[in-house]
């Protein structure tokens, strides 16, 4: 049997882990004082909270240690082992793992995949979910990570946040835009860029009009042929921003010719990501070029 690991970045909550039996590494976030893994010690409401009140929050990695003995165990137990990483772009949890990996090679060759998801929250948890399809339907190690090289590169995910406060702090945008955005009350839309699996500031807006009329061109200039299938299941939701979702929702069944049944609102983003965005932010996934795994009522 094939092990499917991922990491905290991926957002994947209790019922979709263990539905699919996947396994979520630890990383670690921490206030300066107190370090705790997603989902211990804070619940993400407190951690939400805590942000607005001023707490700054730093992220690490999935320790190597912590890879080691996880894909040590699945191994000698008789498992392949999957790991699908937070971008490389944004975390060193993939060049860990690659040296774990190369360390384990030697006593068990081609028994262990690592795929770099170039995606973060949601979007690599995706991954994650149509692997453990892959792999239930029999598919082997070697298939479903080349699957997975293939169609990361057609996954997008749009973000927008509400304040640059947060990714200001993280490095994300420079103090210059920090205070034009604050001056202008302008907003930033975002994209995981999939060459280099970073954070890029893609174009601003002021108003959730502004907003929705730029996610409708990405939407499209990212879908295969410019045009966007709305048959298929996007994904919409944020750290701690119901309204941004309610809004978009409702966009992409009046505009983006959905149906309400394939809009899935249910993901959150967790304390990894929203340690570096605030609570208000919002990301929309969606395929450009949809296969059978990404299709409704299939």
């Amino acid at each position: 049997m094939i092990k499917i690991f991922t990491d905290d970045g991926s957002d994947l909550n209790f019922k979709m882990r263990e539905g699919a039996q996947i396994v979520e590494l630890p990383i670690a976030v921490t206030d300066g004082e107190n370090e705790f893994e997603t989902g211990k010690a804070i619940d993400i409401d407190t951690f939400y909270d805590n942000m607005r009140q001023g707490t700054v929050y730093r992220t690490s990695r999935v320790l190597p240690g912590v890879l080691e003995d996880a894909f040590r165990e699945a191994l000698e137990e008789g498992h392949e082992v999957l790991y699908i990483s937070l971008s490389s772009g944004l975390s060193s949890s993939y060049e860990g793992a690659e040296m774990v990996k190369a360390m384990l090679e030697k006593d068990y060759p081609g028994k262990i995949a690592v795929v770099d998801s170039k995606a973060a929250t949601f979007g690599e948890g995706l991954l994650a979910l149509k692997a453990a399809i892959l792999r239930d339907r029999g598919e082997s190690l070697e298939a479903i990570a080349d699957y997975l090289n293939k169609i990361k590169t057609t996954s997008h995910e749009c973000f927008t946040v509400g304040t640059l406060e947060y990714l200001h702090r993280g490095g994300r945008v420079s103090k210059a835009t920090k205070i034009a955005g604050g001056v202008l009350q302008l907003c930033p839309l975002l994209e995981l860029e999939k060459e280099n699996g970073t954070l890029e500031v893609l174009d601003v807006y002021r108003g959730h009009k502004a907003y929705l009329k730029k996610l409708r061109k990405y939407m499209e200039e990212h879908s295969k042929g410019g045009v966007f299938n709305p048959n298929q299941r996007v994904y919409v939701y944020s750290g701690d921003w119901p309204e941004r979702v309610a809004q978009v929702k409702e966009f992409l069944i009046k505009d983006m010719g959905m149906e309400e049944k394939n809009i899935d609102t249910s993901p959150r983003v967790g304390c990894v990501i929203g340690a570096h965005t605030g609570p208000d932010i919002c990301v929309v996934t969606f395929s450009g070029d949809p296969d059978e795994l990404s299709l409704m009522n299939k």
